[in-house]
C-alpha cells in the first residue's frame, strides 16, 4: 500500500460548494489513488445515509475532486448501461446518462426570468436571505470544465419507507432489499412494491424489519444470495439480541442458509463465479465458494465493511465507523481496533494486498454502498430540484404516427 496521501480539505465540485460549507467534508487519500481512477476511466459513487449525500468521488488523474450531492437518507446504488439508480428515503430516482447535456451544463445557466420557456414565471430571489441567495447563485454557475460525463433525473417511483438497501436490476426490472418488510421486491407503477420472496423463517410481510434483510445480488439477471442480520421473526429482535451473532448468508432459489453465524453481515456480491461479501462487524471481507462450500476471510480492514464493486482483480470496499446505535451487541470491530474510519480501501484480489485508499476526515462517518461509474473519471449529476432541470432537455427524433 502506498502510505502517502493527499489532503483534500474542501474537494467539491463548483456548483454546490456552498450547500455544504458548514460541514466538514474533508478527507486524504493515497497519493496513487487519482492515477488508478483516471487510468481505469472510472469515477466512484458513494452513498452516506448519515449525511444525507451521494458523494462522486472524481479524478483529473493529478488530484480526486470529491462531489457532494444532498439526497435524503440515500442507500442502494445500481449503475446500469446508460445510467445510474439511488434509492432514498422515500423514493428510487433513475438518473440517465446524457454527454449531449456536457456542452450545455459547461455554460452558465440563465436566470427563469430570461428563459423562453418560462417567460411567466416569476423569480423568487427576493425571498431569500443572504447566504441562500449565495447557495442559489452557485447553482447557477459551469460545472467544473473537466467534466466528462453527465446524468441527468429522468424519473422516480415513490415506494414510502420500506427502508430500502441494495439495488440491481434485473431481468425483471429492478430488484430491491425491502427491509422493513422483510423481502425482496420489485416495482410496479400502481403500487408502493411488489414483494417477491422473503427468507423462510419469516412469517408473515409486514413493516416491522424481523431479521434485517439488507444485501442482496443477482446471477444471471435473478436474486441469488442475501444477507441478514439474524433469523429472527418478530419485530424487529434483532436488535435485542446478546450473546452470539446469528447473521445469515442465504441462497435464494433454495431458501436455504449457505453460512451462518456472521456478525452484521452486508454487500454480497456475485463475481467471478462466487460470492463476495462483508462480515461488517468483524471488519472483514470475505469470499464463498458454492461448489467447495468454503468460506474465506480476504482481508481484515479498520471499519465496518460495507458495500463494495469490482473492476478487473480490484475491489473497492467501502469502511465506516463504528457508530452508536441501539443495537445491545457492539460490533466485535470496536475490541480490534481502537479507532476505525470511514471510506473507500482498494484491494488486489490477486494477492489481497492493499493498493490504495480514500478516507474521510470529517463529518462523514457512515458509508452505505459503493459503485463504479464506466467510462468517466469525472463525472456530474444534475439532482431533479436543480435549476439546470428546467431547460436540459433530451429526447429522440420526431416519431411518426402510426398510420396503420
Amino acid at each position: 500500500m502506498n502510505d502517502n496521501f493527499n489532503n483534500a480539505p474542501q474537494e467539491e465540485g463548483r456548483s454546490n460548494n456552498a450547500q455544504h460549507e458548514k460541514m466538514d467534508l474533508g478527507c486524504q487519500y493515497s497519493e496513487n489513488l487519482p492515477a488508478i481512477l483516471k487510468q481505469l476511466n472510472v469515477s466512484l459513487a458513494l452513498t452516506s445515509y448519515q449525511v444525507g449525500k451521494l458523494i462522486l468521488v472524481r479524478s483529473d488523474g493529478q488530484q480526486l475532486d470529491v462531489n457532494y450531492k444532498s439526497f435524503p437518507r440515500p442507500m442502494g446504488l445500481a449503475v446500469h448501461d446508460g445510467g445510474l439508480t439511488l434509492g432514498i428515503f422515500t423514493q428510487i430516482i433513475n438518473f440517465q446518462r446524457e454527454d449531449g447535456l456536457l456542452e450545455k451544463i459547461k455554460q452558465p445557466l440563465d436566470r427563469i426570468e430570461q428563459d423562453i420557456t418560462a417567460p411567466k414565471v416569476k423569480p423568487t430571489d427576493d425571498q431569500l436571505d443572504e447566504e441562500q441567495r449565495k447557495q442559489q447563485d452557485a447553482l447557477y454557475e459551469p460545472v467544473d470544465d473537466r467534466t466528462d460525463a453527465c446524468f441527468i433525473a429522468r424519473s422516480a417511483h415513490h415506494s414510502g419507507m420500506i427502508n430500502i438497501h441494495d439495488i440491481e436490476w434485473g431481468n425483471a426490472g429492478l430488484w430491491a432489499v425491502n427491509s422493513s418488510f422483510s423481502c425482496l421486491c420489485t416495482l410496479e407503477p400502481d403500487y408502493s412494491f411488489v414483494p417477491r420472496w422473503k427468507p423462510h423463517f419469516i412469517s408473515e410481510l409486514v413493516p416491522e424489519d424481523r431479521c434485517h434483510l439488507n444485501g442482496m445480488t443477482l446471477k444471471d439477471g435473478k436474486p441469488a444470495y442475501v444477507t441478514t442480520f439474524s433469523q429472527e421473526d418478530t419485530a424487529a429482535q434483532w436488535r435485542e439480541k446478546t450473546g452470539k451473532f446469528n447473521g445469515t448468508l442465504m441462497d435464494v432459489q433454495s431458501n436455504t442458509i449457505l453460512v451462518d453465524g456472521l456478525s452484521m453481515p452486508h454487500s454480497p456480491r456475485w463475481y467471478r463465479d462466487r460470492v463476495y461479501f462483508c462480515n461488517s462487524g468483524q471488519g472483514e471481507l470475505c469470499s464463498y465458494e458454492p461448489q467447495s462450500n468454503k468460506t474465506e476471510v480476504l482481508a481484515e480492514l479498520p471499519g465496518f465493511t460495507r458495500g463494495m464493486d469490482f473492476y478487473g482483480p480490484i475491489v473497492f470496499v467501502g469502511l465506516s465507523k463504528v457508530r452508536e446505535s441501539n443495537v445491545k451487541r457492539p460490533a466485535p470491530l470496536t475490541e480490534k481496533y481502537p479507532e476505525t474510519m470511514a471510506g473507500v480501501r482498494v484491494i488486489n484480489l490477486e494477492d489481497n494486498s492493499e493498493i490504495g485508499f480514500i478516507q474521510f476526515t470529517g463529518d462523514v462517518a457512515q458509508i452505505y454502498d459503493v459503485a463504479l461509474i464506466p467510462n468517466t473519471s469525472f463525472p456530474e449529476l444534475i439532482e431533479p430540484d436543480h435549476p439546470r432541470m428546467r431547460n436540459h432537455f433530451s429526447h429522440p427524433t420526431l416519431q411518426p404516427l402510426n398510420e396503420s
